[in-house]
């Protein structure tokens, strides 16, 4: 299916078609990332490993501006049942609506778009989707997304509502290096004598250790595991084989790539810590930690070993580390907020979903009467 929009004086072209084995979707897929302003969570690493671990069942939207794609989406039809009763067809991008699939959780999970058309490719998108014949849809999903980019959605005939938001948190080492500054020296000053005096406790003992091959990468990443689980005991992904079959793929498949980064932090040949991040057009994503917080929590190894990492990627010349989504006191300690991540769920002007709009409304009205009394 295909149709041609006007957005923002552009004509595009846009089309939707399943992907087939045949396809040559990581050649134009690579090709597009080097003219976007993209992330580690729309790299074809990323997407890649994703399609070979989750196996969806994918149509692939290319968008056109004449005869060059400037954008590409992968998105995924699935069924949700609410309240018990109300089921509803979901047209997702880049998730497959499906818990264990989805508990890797791609943030920043975007279109990928060519520099300069983000506004004309977003405000078309939605538009284009409702009059696909043989994608009937309830509720177009999309995110976790930068919130900034939505102000480019043109949804005046859809109700919208967020499902999750939270904001992010990062550093940006343009800022520290025109101050001529240490990481350390641009926190505040408790932050810093909290760090200073657990590296002081930890002695000469105290080693980083970054894995310098992918084996080693994936003994790092089953180092993790323990301390995980500890901590988010039967929430931790490590306890599903979907999340662990993916992140093992993808370390495997992209740390000869440089983009897969894994971190050791031990006293003396003791493990008390591990970071789990991504190295992308010069910035650092960190997803993931595990820390023992059951022998060491006292002497902070977390605020401990995010500044080793963070001093590093300054020394080497990233751009800027960011946390993620998600509110957490050390990210406030460690860094600023410098957005909010949203998935968000345009719903088509249906009975059903207008029934559950004023059933929203109104737990809302009592939950805010209640807080309020």
């Amino acid at each position: 299916m295909s149709n041609t929009l006007s957005c923002n004086g552009e004509s595009l072209h846009f089309v939707m078609a399943k992907m087939r084995g045949d396809d040559s979707l990581e050649k134009i897929w690579s090709t597009l990332e080097l003219e976007s302003d993209t992330n580690f969570f729309i790299s074809w690493n990323w997407i890649e490993s994703w399609l070979r671990v989750m196996k969806p069942c994918v149509s692939v939207c290319k968008v056109y501006s004449g005869k060059r794609i400037v954008a590409l989406g992968l998105f995924v039809i699935s069924n949700a049942t609410r309240h018990r009763i109300l089921r509803i067809t979901q047209l997702r991008l880049q998730t497959v609506g499906d818990d264990k699939k989805d508990q890797i959780w791609p943030e920043y999970n975007n279109m990928l778009v060519a520099r300069g058309f983000e506004s004309a490719v977003y405000q078309g998108l939605i538009g284009f989707m409702d009059k696909q014949a043989k994608s009937a849809w309830d509720e177009f999903v999309l995110g976790p997304i930068d919130e900034s980019l939505l102000k480019w959605v043109s949804a005046d005939n859809y109700y919208s509502y967020n499902i999750w938001e939270e904001p992010t948190y990062g550093i940006d080492f343009l800022d520290i290096r025109a101050k001529n500054q240490c990481y350390l020296d641009s926190l505040s000053k408790n932050t810093r004598y909290q760090i200073r005096r657990a590296i002081r406790d930890y002695g000469e003992g105290l080693a980083m250790v970054v894995a310098g091959s992918k084996e080693e990468a994936l003994q790092f990443f089953q180092g993790i595991s323990t301390f995980h689980k500890q901590r988010w005991r039967d929430a931790s992904g490590f306890h599903n084989p979907f999340f662990v079959e993916f992140h093992r793929d993808l370390i495997a498949e992209g740390f000869d790539n440089g983009v897969i980064e894994l971190v050791r932090l031990q006293v003396g040949n003791v493990d008390i810590g591990y970071l789990y991040n991504f190295i992308y057009n010069n910035k650092v994503y960190f997803y993931l930690s595990g820390i023992d917080l059951v022998t060491e929590n006292k002497r902070k190894p977390g605020l401990v070993l995010h500044a080793l990492c963070i001093q590093r990627h300054l020394e080497l010349g990233a751009d800027s580390y960011d946390f993620l989504g998600g509110q957490a006191r050390y990210k406030e300690s460690l860094g600023s907020q410098n957005g909010m991540l949203v998935v968000t769920a345009y719903q088509k002007p249906l009975f059903k979903l207008r029934v559950e709009q004023v059933a929203r409304r109104l737990k809302h009205y009592v939950q805010t009467k209640v807080l309020s009394n």
